[in-house]
């Protein structure tokens, strides 16, 4: 463990107390399964872990990779250790993905959830029910016809300059739209909610990125992209919902098992389309 530590003091030698801090938690998590590669890996992502007010969220990997069991350990351990070798080590990410402020080039690194077959049978993709793939073919009738989400991008390149679009998805599913929408903090304007779609994990290999909040730019200067960029697994961004609810990022388009429409008329989710 001490030989691990020694990476925070040679990356960190000022000896900055939050990332001291989040180095704490993490062993405190996976205790003497960390090793050298996921303790590099996990200095490569700590800062973005570091909300705008200051705080650090570090202690919600623990939600997220669901540390209470021995499988969320390994699973954390994998990823971090994931995030070292997709990136080079630190040396090579603070030489490949230099930071600059004028002009403003800052730098993301993405956070893959290996392994999560052990965390989760399934995960849940919330949607609007009048939403549309094209002019010509709604949301619903997409999945009914190919079973899959639309399709995302795939991430090729370990350290983002600009934001990505990801499915959102949860662990968790909600017994109504507004308790969806309570939890996972989905405006209005963004979906009605009555739309969700079930997806295995079983499928997904290494498609799944713990969740983050930021802004394609500052609305007060529109060269500062990536604005507030950090990594949020469980929603808090929005103070006029309760939050709460666990979120991951899904590229690609993953295959879906089941599709549930809200009834209004009867107030329960409906299976409109399975597997």
């Amino acid at each position: 463990m001490a030989d691990v530590l020694k990476l925070l003091t040679k990356w960190h030698p000022e000896d900055d107390p939050i990332s001291r801090e989040q180095a704490d938690v993490l062993i405190s998590i996976v205790g003497e399964r960390l090793t050298e590669s996921a303790m590099e890996g996990f200095l490569i992502v700590c800062c973005r872990f570091v909300d705008e007010y200051g705080n650090h969220r570090t202690s919600e990997l623990e939600n997220i990779f669901r540390t209470h069991t021995e499988a969320g350990k390994q699973a954390l351990v994998a990823s971090l250790e994931h995030v070292n070798s997709w990136v080079g080590g630190m040396e090579a990410y603070e030489r490949n993905y230099p930071v600059t402020v004028n002009p403003s080039n800052p730098a993301f690194p993405l956070f893959k959830i290996l392994k999560i077959e052990n965390l989760a049978p399934s995960i849940f993709r919330i949607l609007n029910s009048k939403g549309m793939v094209d002019p010509k073919e709604s949301l619903i009738d997409y999945i009914s016809r190919t079973g899959k989400l639309p399709a995302v991008p795939k991430q090729t390149e370990p350290v983002r300059r600009i934001k990505p679009d990801f499915h959102w998805c949860s662990y968790d599913k909600w017994e109504s739209p507004e308790q969806t929408r309570n939890a996972l903090q989905i405006l209005s304007e963004w979906s009605d909610c009555q739309l969700r779609a079930t997806i295995m994990t079983a499928g997904l290999g290494e498609s799944c990125y713990v969740a983050f909040n930021g802004d394609k730019s500052d609305p007060a200067d529109s060269k500062l992209r990536f604005y507030k960029y950090f990594y949020e697994p469980i929603s808090q961004d929005h103070p006029e919902f309760e939050g709460g609810g666990l979120q991951i990022g899904v590229e690609g388009a993953p295959k879906v098992q089941l599709l549930e429409l809200w009834d209004l008329d009867h107030g329960q989710w409906k299976v409109i389309w399975k597997r």
